[in-house]
């Protein structure tokens, strides 16, 4: 799916609203006033490289590195939100972090001095929350204070994988969704209006596929202002609903619901192969540890043998004295050989009996040998589809260190 259909997909997407349980964002949002798609560098949003942070625009995606595992940054955007009613759609993901806390999402309603306004944002074990900036600390809006407000959900893409989030603000009520899933509500009076941005945690790194804004037509509002090179769409007419478009809508929705199944399902399978390559190794190994100890037997049963022949030969040389003293009257010499002879003959029965253990043990380490080889090469990966203290930046107006969890 190209660039450029994947925004006609959302656009209409979010260009309706659909009715769920528990919701209290009752408004129409039916005029799009930001549509940013990545396709360049604009000075709409930070671009820097240093020790800290790599913030970039490429290949139609906003990558955020934050390098750093101090603290997360919130990256917020050249853009004049104006309005008390409005709705925050992106796709954004995490695509790898090198701590615990990493995380990735989305700033809104942030205030001018930083020390305010609401952060969603997800992790790596399929978690999500929403918490309040207040002064130089958190107050956690959704989950527990023990658990730092994370709450699992199904609803959430796999690590790497995006995610559709969509914010709903009306009333000084806020509804929460995330890949067409109501997650949850909760109602602030506290701001009238804020700005909108990106949330980068410590040692993460994350992609931004789109960032759109809509308003209502019911609400009235200067056109917002943007500050450079921003895709900026703004308007008073309401969307046209006939039917033919809504159902067009419900169509790509499902399309949307099947290609991000689709994408989950080769993640699986890619991990599987990866599995069978795994095992591939280890089997190699073991037939490389049992050729090895095949020799080590293969080289004691040898000596063995040698030790057999040189035992059989000291019999035969033995036998010659007892024919020569035979009918002779030195009895002790007879006694003494058949002693001899006997403890010989003991000696070579132990000899034997250590041979055919060897003997064993190497037919054991064969057959292992044969079926490991034989298991390594029926082995063929299947189709499985199972397989931010805060201090506002005064070098930069577009961003700002945030606080850590329990600051």
């Amino acid at each position: 799916m190209t660039k450029k259909i994947r925004t006609v997909v959302f656009i209409l997407f979010i260009s309706f609203y659909f009715p769920v349980s528990g919701q209290l964002v009752r408004e129409k949002f039916d005029k799009m006033t930001l549509s940013e798609n990545f396709d360049s560098s604009t000075s709409m949003w930070t671009m820097v490289a240093n020790l800290d942070n790599l913030f970039i625009v490429q290949d139609g995606e906003y990558i955020l590195n934050r390098k750093t595992q101090v603290s997360p940054f919130a990256v917020v955007a050249g853009f004049n939100n104006e309005s008390a009613v409005f709705r925050l759609v992106s796709s954004l993901k995490l695509e790898k972090t090198a701590t615990e806390d990493g995380s990735a999402g989305l700033l809104f309603m942030a205030q001018d001095d930083g020390k305010g306004g609401f952060i969603f944002e997800i992790n790596k074990s399929k978690q999500y929350r929403v918490k309040q900036i207040t002064g130089g600390s958190y107050k956690y809006v959704s989950g527990e204070p023990k658990n730092n407000g994370w709450v699992k959900s199904n609803a959430l893409s796999e690590l790497n994988l995006y995610n559709l989030v969509d914010i709903r603000i009306a009333d000084k009520n806020y509804d929460v969704y995330v890949n067409n899933t109501f997650l949850m509500s909760f109602t602030e009076p506290a701001y009238k209006t804020g700005k909108l941005g990106i949330i980068i945690g410590p040692g993460s790194k994350a992609r931004v596929d789109f960032f759109y804004v809509f308003s209502s037509s019911r609400v009235s509002i200067p056109d917002p202002g943007v500050t450079a090179g921003a895709d900026k769409t703004s308007g008073g007419e309401a969307a046209v609903q006939s039917p033919d478009i809504i159902q067009l809508a419900e169509s790509i929705i499902l399309l949307k619901t099947q290609i991000n199944k689709a994408n989950e399902d080769n993640e699986v399978l890619r991990h599987t192969i990866d599995a069978y390559k795994m095992d591939s190794k280890d089997a190699e190994a073991n037939l490389r540890t049992y050729e090895k100890n095949i020799k080590v037997l293969q080289d004691e049963l040898k000596k063995q043998n040698l030790r057999m022949d040189s035992l059989v030969k000291v019999n035969a040389e033995l036998m010659k004295y007892k024919e020569l003293v035979a009918g002779n009257e030195n009895s002790d010499l007879i006694i003494t050989l058949s002693k001899t002879v006997k403890s010989e003959k003991e000696a070579n029965e132990e000899l034997r009996r250590i041979n055919k253990e060897l003997s064993d043990s190497l037919a054991v380490m064969k057959n292992e040998a044969r079926q490991a080889g034989q298991k390594q090469a029926n082995k063929t990966p299947g189709s499985n589809s199972q397989a931010t203290k805060s201090v506002q930046d005064t070098t930069s107006r577009k961003g700002f260190v945030l606080p850590n969890d329990g600051n």
